[in-house]
């Protein structure tokens, strides 16, 4: 009897085909390490279980299995980026104006006005960043007439680097700037002395100066992290390394664990947390250290320790007078 089930196992398990990959990609050029390209590729789940010929990853496939023909497509492995504030990005990314990839100031302006015609009147336009001079044709920046003729009946705001910003109007009305941080901007006048709408300053006040328009509710943030995360698959990164830094509070990682919490990050996450209130830092460090000790979390996110802003004062030296410098040598 036990001869026959030995006999009986063995002869299911000689007959037992390895499973069909859940997908293969091929007539690619698939990036090898050391090593000539190769055709073709298949996926199990989240693992790559064979690369070879197209003839040969053919006959891995079974009826489910997902086909994706590449058409001369390169295949490389994901790109990590070691430092990009896409927790941030992806916050507001549902609510911006994006002039990514716009060639020309004409395009720019367009998104705008295409924007301002299907929000709702009154409220923000905002593009934060992510365009630069040298991309549009016109190589300049655009004016305070243009982005108010784009957009009548909304309060603007563009944002250049980390260095400048331009308001409409009814935009620099409405963030009601205090004093003290526009001590910290220059405005820009023309040859006649009047304002131009641009505001210029160093890193900490443009983000202050951000700081001040509204967040997205929360929906919206979620909605956000996904798009941008997304928006970055499309240009091959399968992880970051977020640094946190200005403009992170505590609770703005409310979305991201949303996403994580609902296995939908297609982005692997190394996030840092920063000093959230000037003056308490060692106290907020030690509170947040006692819950999320170093390494944190899993395969999709991971608390990675204390970011890029350390400590507050770390950056209060922009201007240090004679007797602090003659301490510092």
């Amino acid at each position: 009897m036990l001869a026959r089930l030995v006999l009986s196992l063995a002869a299911t398990l000689a007959h037992t085909a390895p499973a069909a990959p859940d997908s293969i990609l091929v007539r690619g050029r698939v990036v090898q390490y050391d090593a000539p390209f190769a055709e073709a590729l298949a996926v199990e789940r989240d693992r790559i279980t064979a690369v070879g010929s197209n003839a040969d990853i053919r006959k891995l496939a079974g009826p489910r299995t997902r086909v994706i023909d590449l058409a001369g497509r390169t295949v490389i492995p994901g790109l990590i980026d070691s430092h990009i504030h896409a927790i941030r990005a992806g916050l507001t990314w549902q609510t911006e104006v994006h002039w990514i990839g716009a060639r020309s100031l004409v395009e720019a302006l367009e998104r705008l006005r295409a924007a301002a015609k299907i929000a709702p009147k009154g409220s923000w336009l905002i593009v934060a960043g992510g365009w630069v001079e040298r991309q549009f044709v016109e190589g300049r920046r655009p004016t305070q007439a243009e982005i108010i003729a784009a957009a009548p009946d909304h309060p603007v705001y563009v944002q250049l680097l980390y260095a400048a910003v331009l308001l409409s109007r009814d935009g620099y009305a409405a963030l009601d700037i205090p004093g003290e941080l526009a001590s910290r901007l220059k405005v820009e006048t023309n040859t006649e002395g009047q304002p131009t709408g641009w505001l210029s300053g160093d890193n900490r006040a443009i983000g202050d100066l951000f700081d001040r328009l509204p967040r997205p509710p929360m929906a919206l943030q979620v909605a956000g992290t996904r798009g941008f995360f997304r928006t970055l698959n499309a240009l091959g990164i399968t992880g970051v390394i977020d640094p946190g830094g200005y403009n992170m509070p505590i609770d703005a990682y409310r979305a991201l664990f949303q996403v994580w919490r609902d296995r939908a990050l297609t982005i692997r996450v190394a996030y840092s947390l920063c000093a959230p209130r000037r003056g308490h830092e060692l106290v907020d460090f030690q509170a947040l250290t006692a819950v999320l000790p170093m390494g944190f979390g899993d395969a999709w996110l991971r608390f990675n320790g204390i970011g890029e802003n350390v400590t507050w004062d770390l950056y209060n030296n922009d201007a240090p007078t004679d007797t602090q410098k003659e301490q510092m040598q």
